[in-house]
């Protein structure tokens, strides 16, 4: 995808590089919103002479349960040949190779304990590493033994990691706000987290963006009160322009593919009550851009209907002001 703006986000990140690492840092917001490209475009601005980079977006893996955890985080295709982080940046390769005479056991017994090690031992050559897993969310569901839940046991790592040992830059991304809003919650994370809102562009960067490209005012302005500011979503009608649809054509396929989309969810509630929530709040956002809970509304309780549109990215939580 096209890189576009964010300028502020980048230096933001690139200090946050520079310091020591003292906190988790969850890079959250609402789909489409460029969080990964954003990533991916700081991440190869970074000198590899100073810092090793381990990317995983866990979009491109599938991750069910403990034992393919596993296999996603110590690629057998690494066995025996990487015995420390890589040098420079990975993306999609696994973090952490194993020798297997040395770490095989290890690795059965306590493979938290091992990633540890293998970032420490990046840090005593004077390499600072860093961790990025994007969609971190989808790692909530998986148990461990069947007791506990990997998510809880990579925070503890992750934690120690950045906040004890100040061994590691960790950064977690989502799109699911709702997840960062049970993170809020959690008087654990709180203490040790940072927390960094990536959102749509603004109606000004649309007008500049798509004036650059080209756009009459009238063009610009049926995209923006269409579309909004999502450049992943802006990319795709500029794609479809240059397959031969007018602005106007392709802001309307648009429409009526997620009006499809979020009519099927509408005809699946069963009670007149959640409807009446559902019509309410998307009336909200598209009058004012935005749902905006009302001072009587206990700020941190959320409805199951609102989890649920979140969770599957019809919505999106802005928790900056909270």
């Amino acid at each position: 995808m096209k890189f576009v703006n964010r300028e502020d986000e980048i230096k933001y990140l690139h200090n946050h590089f520079k310091s020591e690492p003292n906190s988790l840092l969850f890079l959250y917001g609402p789909k489409s919103s460029g969080k990964s490209t954003l990533l991916s475009k700081v991440v190869n601005e970074i000198d590899t002479k100073k810092y090793v980079v381990n990317f995983l977006d866990l979009r491109e893996m599938l991750i069910y349960n403990f034992d393919s955890f596993i296999d996603r985080f110590f690629p057998k295709t690494l066995y025996g040949k990487v015995q420390d982080l890589a040098d420079g940046i990975t993306f999609n390769i696994g973090f952490f190779g194993i020798n297997l005479k040395s770490d095989e056991k290890l690795l059965q017994q306590n493979p938290f304990k091992l990633m540890g090690d293998k970032l420490r031992s990046a840090k005593e050559k004077n390499k600072q590493p860093i961790i990025i897993i994007d969609e971190i969310q989808l790692l909530k569901n998986i148990y461990i033994n069947g007791e506990r839940y990997l998510l809880d046991e990579l925070f503890n790592l992750f934690i120690r990691l950045t906040k004890v040992t100040h061994t590691a830059h960790i950064i977690l991304a989502t799109s699911d706000s709702y997840f960062i809003e049970e993170i809020y919650n959690s008087a654990k994370l709180m203490q040790t987290s940072e927390f960094y809102f990536i959102d749509h562009f603004n109606r000004e960067e649309v007008y500049r963006w798509l004036t650059a490209e080209g756009f009459t005012q009238n063009e610009i302005e049926n995209v923006w009160k269409n579309i909004g500011g999502s450049p992943w979503e802006i990319q795709q009608i500029l794609q479809k322009i240059t397959n031969g649809l007018s602005v106007k054509q392709a802001c309307e396929f648009y429409i009526n593919e997620k009006y499809g989309k979020i009519s099927y969810y509408r005809s699946e509630i069963l009670d007149y009550k959640t409807i009446n929530e559902f019509d309410r709040i998307n009336k909200n956002i598209v009058e004012k851009g935005a749902y905006i809970r009302n001072d009587n509304e206990k700020p941190l309780i959320i409805s199951p209907l609102i989890k649920d549109m979140v969770t599957h990215d019809f919505w999106s939580i802005d928790l900056s002001d909270d």
